[in-house]
């Protein structure tokens, strides 16, 4: 049986809130995205989720579709590190860092179980993922290459479960990805390489 239910009226702030710290999480996939008329840099994403019994609910939320961390902050911090080997003019700089809003992206969702209508995209771990996905690309740029003989994946050795959540993990799916992520709470996978 399918059930459709679209979210019938905005969130106040306070409601927002209470659904980020205490709704249940499951991930939505973005249908739809374009820039808000009145700002370029606000994006009026339409996210699709899915429940276990076939009931969809879709609704539609505007968001920064940058992020940018508090200077001091510990993820400023991080990104600091991060870009520290670079030969930076301005290491201490704190790039923006697009979220990954992308038609067909996964992102983490916050529902309330009693109204399933009533979701919002969990904005902070979507944050919290744009933030990792940089730093472990600033750490790839910074990688020497692979020396002959040695081994970097895919393909790899990921574990059964997530270690995050406890979910089971597709290892023959996440085993190939570049960046293995579990697929339930969208955190990554330890992913070791294959020793020939």
């Amino acid at each position: 049986m399918f059930h459709h239910h679209e979210q019938d009226k905005q969130l106040t702030e306070a409601e927002r809130d209470k659904l980020l710290s205490e709704g249940a999480t499951i991930p939505g996939m973005v249908s739809h995205n374009e820039p808000t008329a009145a700002d370029r840099r606000i994006w009026l994403v339409r996210v699709a989720v899915w429940f276990k019994d076939r009931q969809r609910v879709e609704f539609s939320e505007e968001l920064d579709s940058l992020y940018q961390p508090a200077p001091g902050s510990p993820e400023a911090q991080r990104i600091v590190a991060a870009r520290g080997g670079e030969q930076l003019r301005h290491p201490d700089r704190i790039p923006k860092i697009q979220l990954p809003l992308s038609d067909g992206s996964t992102v983490p969702v916050r529902y309330d179980e009693a109204n399933r209508s009533r979701s919002v995209i969990d904005v902070p771990a979507l944050q919290r993922r744009a933030l990792h996905d940089y730093i472990e690309q600033e750490k790839r740029k910074q990688q020497p290459t692979a020396k002959k003989g040695a081994s970097t994946g895919p393909p790899w050795v990921v574990p059964a479960h997530c270690p995050n959540c406890g979910a089971p993990v597709d290892q023959a799916k996440a085993s190939r990805e570049a960046d293995p992520h579990c697929q339930f709470c969208t955190q990554p996978i330890p992913a070791t390489p294959i020793a020939y």
